[in-house]
């Protein structure tokens, strides 16, 4: 009744298998060795014999999107910017935004959290990724290490075919102008590793 469903419910059983697949391109996004707090640590995958091709459709996921709140960011749309960054990367991409993943090639989701809500042991157990960003300050009540992970699935194979995970200080006080462009940022570069022919 609910082909989604059936994408969650093998989505463990998927990642796990990805990570055996030797073939998978990993890029990592380097930042240099005096990395800052601002800086972003990123990683992805995308597996390379899963060509995906501009005007492809691809529709959200919604049973898979896992956004942890959290009361120290009640008043900055943090989920309404990361939504609508990820379809304008994917728009960029030329894929085809459709409403239903019954009727698309193509399924996204993320996970997005703070560390007290999904650290970095949970990630890795969870999405085989692990950006390691170390940079975050350990003793600042303002500041918190966050991540965020955009997983691509197919839907004919139910294959996760591209994720990637980003982790970034986030500043509680951040003005919302400075933060908006931040998310923007963040979703650029993760994006920049999605590969999409003609």
């Amino acid at each position: 009744m609910f082909p989604g469903i059936n994408l969650i419910s093998k989505f463990s059983g998927i990642v796990l298998a990805s990570l055996a697949i030797s073939s998978c391109v990993t890029e990592t996004v380097e930042s240099p060795n005096s990395m800052k707090f601002s800086d972003t640590a990123l990683i992805a995958v995308q597996d390379p014999n899963a060509f995906v091709t501009k005007g492809s459709t691809i529709a959200w996921l919604p049973d898979a999107v896992h956004f942890y709140e959290d009361e120290r960011l009640e008043n900055a749309p943090v989920r309404a910017l990361i939504e609508k960054e990820i379809v304008k990367n994917l728009l960029e991409k030329e894929m085809i935004l459709v409403e239903s993943v019954a009727g698309s090639k193509y399924a996204i989701a993320y996970t997005a959290a703070l560390e007290s809500s999904l650290d970095d042991s949970a990630i890795i157990r969870r999405f085989g990724l692990m950006p390691g960003n170390s940079q975050v300050p350990q003793d600042d009540s303002n500041i918190e290490k966050g991540s965020l992970i955009v997983y691509i699935f197919e839907n004919s194979s139910n294959d996760v075919i591209w994720r990637s995970a980003a982790q970034v200080g986030v500043k509680f006080d951040m003005p919302a102008e400075e933060r908006k462009q931040r998310v923007q940022r963040v979703l650029a570069e993760m994006f920049q590793t999605f590969k999409v022919s003609e």
